[in-house]
C-alpha cells in the first residue's frame, strides 16, 4: 500500500504575491513554497516506486479477461437449464399433492368403509347378544361401538349401508335403544341382586354400568347399596328392647363408623378401576350422609334413652341452683380429723341427678364425640385424595351444588357435626354439676388420718375428680369443648376448693375455750394438715396441667387448637401460684402465731446458770456439762416434733428456715446484752458450732448461711487483742464479705472484758 504523503501547507495564490510588502513575509512564503514543493517531490517519489507493481496487476486482469467471458456464457446457460428444471418440479410437485389428495381421500374411504363395516357387525353382533341375553357380550360391543367417531356413526353412510331388514333403524337409534334396554336390565338386576344379598352379580352388574357409559348412574345405583348395608347395620344394631350396657351407644356409633370405613377400604380399588380416578368421592359424599342420618338415629335414641333432656333441665332448675349456692357448700370448716356434717342434700332423692347416671351418660357422650371426631378425619383424608385425582373437576360438580361442599369434597354442615357440638353443651352442663357435686362431697367427708397420709382425705378425692373429668373431656377432641370445661374448672377450684381450704384456716384457732391446751392442739393440727393439703394440691394441680396435655391426641387436635389446648392448661397450672402465695401465709401466720413466741423463753431457759465470763475451772466444767447446747436441743426438739411429724418436707423445711431466722435474731440480741472473756468467747464459738450442726441435721438444706452473723461475730469476740481485726478487715478479707458493719463489730469488741476499750474506739476500719 502507497505511503501516506505529508499533508502540504497552504499555498498562497499569485494575487497574494502583490500584497507582501514586508521582507519577514516574503520568507515566510518562500518558506511554505519551498515546503509544498518537496511534499509534491515526495508524492511523486513514492507513485513511481509503485508503478511497476501496478503494473503487474493491470497484466494479470487483463489475463484474466477471456475465462471471465467464458464464466459468463457458461452461467447464462445454466441459469436457462435450472429454469426449466424448476418448471418442471413444478408441475411435478402439483401432481404428487394431487395424488397425495387423491391418496388421503382413498384411504379416508377404505377407513370410513371399514368402520361402517366393523359398526354394522358390532350392532348385529350386539342384537345377536341381545337375543341370547349374554348382556357381558353386549355391554362390551356397546362400549366398542362408543368408539367409533360421531361423523362415521352418525353420516349418511352408516345410516344407508349398516341398517339391515331385521333392524332398519339407523345405527344411533340402534345404539341409544341397546344401551336404554340394557341400563334397565342391569338396574333391575342389579337391584334384585341387592335384594338376594348376592355379592357375586352386584359386582358384575356394578363392573357393566360404566360400558354402557352410565358412569354416574352405576355410582349412584352403587352408593344405594352401599347406604344401604350401613342403614341395615345401624337398624340391626339398635334393635334391643334393653339397653345392655354403659357404653351401648358408643359401641354403636363406634361400630356405625368403623363399617363406613371398612366399606370405603374395601370397594376403592374396585371403584377406581372400573370408574376411573376420582369416582370414589361421590360414594363417600353419600356414605357421609347415610352416616348422618344413622348417627342421628342413635343420638336420638341416646338422648331419649339416657333422658339427657330431662336431666340437663332438672340440672338447670334444681341441681345447678343449689351446688352454686354458698350455704350447701359450705362445710363444718373447724373439724379435720372427721368427716363434716353437711345438711342432707335435696337432690340425692331425684334419680335424674343420679350421679352414677350422668357419669355413664358423660363418658359416652366423649367417647362418641372422640369417635366422631376421628371419623371425620378420615373421611376427610379419603375424600380430599379422591378430589386431587378428579382430572375435570368442572365435570364432576356440573349437577352438584357446589356450595353445599366444602374444599375438601365434603359437606360443609354435616348433621353428625352440628349434633355432636349441640349434645356437648349439655354434656359440659353434666360435667359442670358432677364436678360441683363430687367436690362438695369430698369436702363434706373431708378427714384425717396420720397414718394414711400428711394430707386429708379431700385431697385425694377431689384431684381423682378432676384428672378424670379433665381427661375425659380431652378425649372429646373438640376444642371449644375442652376449653370451656378447663375454665370451668379453674373457677371451680378457685370457688369451691381453694375457698374450702381457706374457710378451714380462718376458723382453725377460733371458737376454742381460753386455756384448753387440747383444743389448742388440735386447732393446730387442723391448720397444719390444710397447709399440707396446700403444699401437695400446688404440685398435683401443676402436674395435672402437663399430663392432661400429654393425653391430648395431637392427631385431632393440632395446629392452632392445640396452641389453645396448651394456653388453657397453662392458666390451670398457673393455679399452683396462687395456692403456694396462700401456703407461704399460712406457714408465716402459723409460726408468728405458735413458734415464734417460744424463741425467746427457749433462750431463757438454754441460758439458764450459763455465762460466758469463766475462768479455767469454769470453762472446763462448761465444756463437759455443755448445759446450754443440751437443753436447747431439747427444748427445740420438742417446740418442732408436731411439726416434722405432720408436715409434709416442704412444708417443714419452710417452718424450719422461719424458726432458724428468728433463732439467729433473737440470739444475736441476746448476745448484744452477754459480757465476754477470752475463755467465754471461745465457749461461745462452741455452742454456735453445736447448734449450727444441729440444726443443718434437720433438714437437707444448709443452715450455715443464715448463721453467717453469729460466726463473725464469735469471730470478733474471740480476738485476743482489738488490732487483730485487720487481719480479717479490707484487703486481707480475702473471699469474706462482712455482714457485721464497723458500728456492730466495735460494740462487740465492747462486750470483753478484758480488752481495751479506749484501743477498741480508736480502731480505723
Amino acid at each position: 500500500m502507497p505511503a501516506i504523503s505529508p499533508e502540504l501547507p497552504p499555498t498562497p495564490t499569485p494575487s497574494d504575491y502583490k500584497l507582501l510588502t514586508n521582507i519577514n513575509d516574503i520568507r515566510e512564503c518562500l518558506r511554505k513554497l519551498d515546503a509544498e514543493e518537496n511534499a509534491i517531490d515526495a508524492r511523486l517519489d513514492v507513485i513511481l516506486d509503485n508503478r511497476s507493481r501496478l503494473e503487474g496487476t493491470i497484466y494479470q486482469l487483463s489475463s484474466m479477461k477471456p475465462k471471465l467471458s467464458k464464466l459468463k456464457t457458461d452461467g447464462s446457460r445454466m441459469v436457462t437449464i435450472i429454469s426449466g428444471t424448476s418448471s418442471l418440479a413444478e408441475r411435478v410437485s402439483d401432481k404428487v399433492r394431487k395424488l397425495d389428495l387423491e391418496q388421503s381421500r382413498v384411504k379416508e374411504a377404505i377407513h370410513q368403509v371399514e368402520e361402517v363395516q366393523d359398526l354394522k357387525q358390532c350392532i348385529t353382533s350386539m342384537q345377536d347378544a341381545m337375543l341370547r341375553r349374554d348382556y357381558d357380550d353386549a355391554a362390551t360391543l356397546l362400549h366398542q361401538s362408543f368408539g367409533v367417531d360421531r361423523s362415521i356413526l352418525e353420516g349418511s353412510f352408516a345410516e344407508y349401508t349398516v341398517p339391515t331388514s331385521e333392524n332398519p333403524d339407523n345405527p344411533t337409534k340402534t345404539i341409544s335403544d341397546v344401551k336404554a334396554a340394557l341400563f334397565d336390565i342391569f338396574s333391575k338386576q342389579f337391584d334384585m341382586a341387592v335384594s338376594s344379598r348376592d355379592q357375586k352379580e352386584i359386582t358384575r352388574y356394578f363392573k357393566l354400568f360404566p360400558l354402557i357409559g352410565c358412569h354416574k348412574e352405576g355410582l349412584q345405583r352403587y352408593s344405594n347399596f352401599v347406604c344401604g348395608l350401613v342403614r341395615d347395620q345401624g337398624s340391626e344394631s339398635l334393635r334391643v328392647d334393653k339397653v345392655p350396657s354403659t357404653s351401648f351407644y358408643a359401641d354403636t356409633i363406634t361400630a356405625l363408623f368403623e363399617n363406613v370405613a371398612l366399606i370405603i377400604n374395601q370397594h376403592q380399588p374396585m371403584v377406581q378401576a372400573h370408574y376411573g380416578p376420582g369416582s370414589m368421592l361421590h360414594v363417600i359424599q353419600r356414605l357421609q350422609e347415610e352416616t348422618d342420618t344413622q348417627s342421628m338415629r342413635i343420638f336420638v335414641r341416646y338422648s331419649n334413652e339416657r333422658k339427657i333432656d330431662r336431666r340437663i333441665s332438672e340440672i338447670r332448675t334444681v341441681g345447678l341452683s343449689q351446688l352454686r349456692s354458698p350455704t350447701l357448700s359450705r362445710v363444718n370448716p373447724s373439724n379435720t380429723t372427721s368427716p363434716s356434717i353437711q345438711s342432707p342434700d335435696p337432690t340425692l332423692a331425684n334419680p335424674l341427678l343420679d350421679p352414677r347416671e350422668l357419669d355413664i351418660s358423660s363418658n359416652e357422650l366423649a367417647v362418641m364425640s372422640q369417635r366422631s371426631a376421628l371419623f371425620h378425619r378420615f373421611l376427610r383424608a379419603r375424600a380430599k385424595e379422591e378430589l386431587e385425582a378428579i382430572p375435570n373437576e368442572e365435570e364432576f360438580w356440573k349437577d352438584t351444588n357446589r356450595k353445599q361442599y366444602d374444599s375438601d369434597g365434603l359437606l360443609v354442615m354435616s348433621r353428625l357435626s352440628k349434633r355432636v357440638s349441640d349434645l356437648l353443651d349439655s354434656y359440659l352442663i353434666m360435667e359442670e354439676y358432677l364436678v360441683r357435686r363430687s367436690v362438695n362431697m369430698a369436702m363434706s367427708i373431708d378427714e384425717y388420718d396420720s397414718a394414711v397420709g400428711e394430707t386429708s382425705s379431700c385431697v385425694d378425692d377431689v384431684f381423682f375428680i378432676l384428672k378424670k373429668v379433665t381427661r375425659r373431656c380431652i378425649s372429646t377432641a373438640h376444642l371449644d369443648t375442652i376449653t370451656s370445661m378447663i375454665n370451668l374448672l379453674i373457677k371451680i377450684i378457685e370457688s369451691e376448693y381453694i375457698g374450702f381450704l381457706q374457710r378451714k384456716m380462718s376458723a382453725a384457732f377460733t371458737g376454742h375455750e381460753p386455756g384448753n391446751s387440747k383444743a389448742v392442739e388440735l386447732a393446730k393440727l387442723s391448720y397444719m394438715v390444710v397447709l399440707n393439703n396446700l403444699d401437695v394440691s400446688s404440685l398435683y394441680i401443676q402436674r395435672l396441667s402437663e399430663e392432661a396435655l400429654d393425653h391430648a391426641d395431637t392427631n385431632l387436635i393440632e395446629g392452632e387448637g392445640y396452641q389453645s389446648l396448651e394456653k388453657a392448661l397453662k392458666q390451670l397450672g398457673n393455679l399452683s401460684d396462687s395456692m403456694k402465695k396462700r401456703l407461704t401465709t399460712g406457714l408465716e401466720q402459723l409460726f408468728g402465731q405458735t413458734l415464734k413466741p417460744r424463741v425467746r423463753p427457749l433462750f431463757q431457759e438454754a441460758y439458764r446458770d450459763v455465762k460466758y465470763v469463766l475462768d479455767e475451772d469454769e470453762y472446763n466444767e462448761a465444756d463437759s456439762n455443755d448445759a446450754f447446747v443440751r437443753r436447747f436441743t431439747q427444748g427445740f426438739s420438742k417446740l418442732i416434733d408436731i411439726y416434722r411429724r405432720t408436715f409434709t418436707e416442704p412444708n417443714f423445711a419452710h417452718m424450719l428456715d422461719l424458726m432458724v431466722t428468728a433463732v439467729t435474731k433473737q440470739w444475736e440480741k441476746i448476745v448484744l446484752q452477754t459480757r465476754f472473756n477470752q475463755l467465754g468467747a471461745l465457749r461461745f464459738d462452741k455452742d454456735l458450732r453445736s447448734l449450727t450442726h444441729y440444726l443443718s441435721n434437720l433438714t437437707d438444706w444448709s443452715t450455715r448461711d443464715k448463721m453467717t452473723r453469729l460466726n463473725q461475730t464469735a469471730t470478733v469476740l474471740s480476738f485476743e487483742t482489738p488490732s487483730e481485726i485487720y487481719e480479717y478487715w479490707g484487703s486481707k478479707a480475702g473471699p469474706v464479705t462482712w455482714r457485721l458493719t464497723v458500728t456492730e463489730i466495735k460494740k462487740l469488741m465492747m462486750l470483753r472484758i478484758d480488752l481495751d476499750h479506749d484501743e477498741i474506739s480508736n480502731l480505723e476500719l
